[in-house]
Parts: C-alpha cells; structure tokens; sequence
C-alpha cells in the first residue's frame, strides 16, 4: 500500500491534480471565535460532524428539555405516526413546560411529536414514551440504548423529558451528535424549522395552534432549530440549528446567561470563517493499478462518495490516498482497495474507501502465457 499526496488545494482558489508529491502545508487558525457565557457549547457541521469551536464541550451537565431530541428521534425511527394515543393519567399529570393535554383526550403521535418539539411538552413526552414502549422507564432504556449506539457516551437518561433528577446528564457534544442523527430525518427537520404547527384532539375535534419556544426561527437568518431547554439546574441551554447556502450548522450552549446570543455567535463565526469543501469528488478516477492475471491490466480506483471537509477560509487542505500499486485478478468492484484521506491542520482526517472501478476476471492460462511470451494481447 503506498501513501502519497494527490492533491493540494485552497479554499478560495481550484484544487490541482498532478503528479504525486509529499508535501508540507500549513492552516492558519480562523479568526478568534467570540466569546460565550455558556459553561458548555460547541459549534459543528451538520455534513461532517467537524468541531469548529468548543468549550467544555464533554462536560457532564443537566441537557433540560434537549432531552426530548432524543424522544423524538426514537419516535420517528420506530413510525406509526397516526396512531392515535389516549392520554394517560400521569402524562396529565406531569409537571413542567406542557401541551395541556388531559386525561382521556386523545392525540396522533404525529401531533403529539410537534407538541413535543414545538411546546417542549413534558406531558406530550410521557405519552409518546408510553405509546412506544408501554411504560416511560421501558421506553427510558431504549434511549439509553440509542444514546451507545451513536456514540453519545457522556449521556445517560432518567426520563423522556429532561427533569431534573440524579443521573440524567448529557453533553454539548453528544447533543449536537443526537441533534445531528435526528436531523437526517426529513419530518425532524420539518419540525423543528416550523415556527407553529396545528394540533388536534380528536374526541372533540378540537384543532388549536401551537408556537415554537425557539427564538432562532424568528429572527436569525437562516435559522432552522432545533430544541430549547430551561431548568433551575440546567440553566439556559439551546440546540440551535442554522442553514446557508445548503450548509448546515449546529450550535449547542448550555448553561448560557444569553442562549441566543452565544448561539447566534457562533454560528455566525461558522459561517463567516470556514468553508464547506468538497475536496475528493465521487466517482472520480484518483489512481490506477495494475492487475496481475487479470483479462484487462489495469484498473481506476474511484472514491463512491464525496468527501467534504471544513477549512479555515484562507487555509488548505491536503488529501492523500493510500492505494494498492498492484491488483491480483480476479478483481471485485464492490471491495475495499484503500482510501483516500483528507486532513486539515488541527481536524481528524475525513476518509472515504476507493474502488475498483470496474470488475475484472482473472484471465485464462493460455492468454496469461501469451502475455508472458509476446507481452501483448491473446488473439480471439
């Protein structure tokens, strides 16, 4: 497997392909990231995952009503959205922000998800968590579950709305990393960008409008989510969620003595001071190796997918592929042979795997020897 740089490129300017070449670079930092009052917040690209600022960014804190990303992605993974749900005594009955639903009313789990989202209803929550799992603490360990499935390992749950209560933690990290899985839904995004959204209790027929907590949909350019949250421990927190040009960034503050601001600033720092880069294209030919006791004696290697990185504007990036010189027959499209790999001064390296181009079967003896003999093609 060799290493070696195939491209050198800057944001501003055409990425070159050329000769392979080692080669040194550097990144100048971006601008100072302002200043926030948050204990904890991070800024990420919603494509990528990048970090482009953080804070604390692991720290172990109350998340509050964030919690409820979690809710509703379980929801929305596991459908059934017109299913209608009785609402129980203790949703009714549980304190905190509400949609007033009571007792015996009853609710699509799809209206029931805007009240969540939209309202921040503790009570939405409890009914939604019994619908899905039969029981709030059975539906409290499937997101425990999820939270270790994608990765959100400071997080551990306690209920489906973010009370307070001992061991329900999360951090600004794995709220932006939830945040970033549920907004891979299409009826999440929808959601959360909506300013209000009608409701309806059926028995009664009775439709009413509900208005998002969330102050980003009413004034910050581009803003798009995704989810408050406010307790006495917890403080101010916010998932803010902003779009530009088809780019996509999320900025979580918790424990902010101005959410809106902290958010607002650093979203505006990602936006202004990097670069959204597609930096290996898809289906490219990057490089070519030969094939040994192959029908053809070479074959392209292509990425199948892009890969996108975030650079300071102003700054570089290099992308290296590591990629096999010599192939052996017979050759498979649909597997691995190396990758390529883009870094950025002071980001991990975003890969994707290259692949054959196309298929090749191992050639015949006797065309093997031919090409032994004469070194050209075998005759039909």
């Amino acid at each position: 497997m060799t290493r070696f740089l195939l491209v050198f490129g800057a944001v501003g300017g055409a990425a070159v392909y050329g000769t392979p070449v080692l080669a040194k670079t550097s990144t100048p930092d971006p601008s100072t990231p302002p200043s926030v009052s948050a204990r904890a917040a991070i800024l990420v690209d919603a494509r990528t995952g990048a970090i482009l600022y953080e804070k604390n960014a692991f720290m172990q804190l109350d998340p509050a009503s964030t919690t409820k990303m979690m809710t509703a992605l379980l929801v929305i993974e596991h459908g059934g959205l017109n299913r209608v749900v009785t609402v129980s005594k203790r949703a009714d009955y549980t304190p905190g922000s509400s949609l007033h639903i009571q007792k015996d009313e009853q609710y699509t789990r799809l209206d029931l998800l805007k009240g969540l989202l939209l309202r921040s209803g503790n009570d939405a929550s409890v009914a939604l968590a019994e619908s899905e799992a039969g029981s709030v603490e059975k539906f409290v360990a499937e997101m425990n579950v999820k939270a270790q499935q994608i990765g959100a390992f400071n997080t551990a749950y306690e209920n489906p709305n973010g009370l307070t209560k001992p061991g329900h933690y999360s951090s600004a990290y794995d709220l932006a990393l939830i945040a970033r899985t549920a907004l891979r839904y299409p009826l999440f995004r929808e959601i959360v960008k909506s300013s209000e959204a009608q409701v309806t209790e059926l028995k009664r027929h009775r439709s009413r409008t509900i208005h998002s907590t969330n102050q980003l949909l009413y004034g910050f350019p581009g803003g798009d989510g995704v989810k408050t949250g406010t307790t006495d421990a917890a403080g101010k927190c916010l998932v803010g969620s902003a779009t530009r040009d088809g780019r996509q960034l999320i900025a979580v503050v918790l424990n902010s003595g101005n959410r809106y601001g902290d958010a607002s600033r650093l979203l505006n720092y990602g936006f202004r001071e990097w670069s959204l880069v597609e930096a290996v294209p898809a289906n490219k030919r990057l490089a070519e190796a030969e094939v040994r006791r192959g029908q053809i004696q070479t074959v392209g290697l292509e990425t199948r997918r892009p890969v996108w990185v975030d650079v300071p504007v102003g700054g570089t990036y290099q992308v290296y592929l590591a990629a096999p010189r010599v192939l052996s027959a017979p050759v498979d499209r649909k597997k691995a042979a190396g990758f390529a790999s883009v870094e950025v001064a002071g980001q991990p390296p975003a890969r994707q795997a290259l692949y054959p181009r196309r298929t090749i079967k191992a050639a015949s003896a006797p065309r093997r020897l031919w090409r032994h003999l004469f070194g050209r093609r075998h005759p039909r």
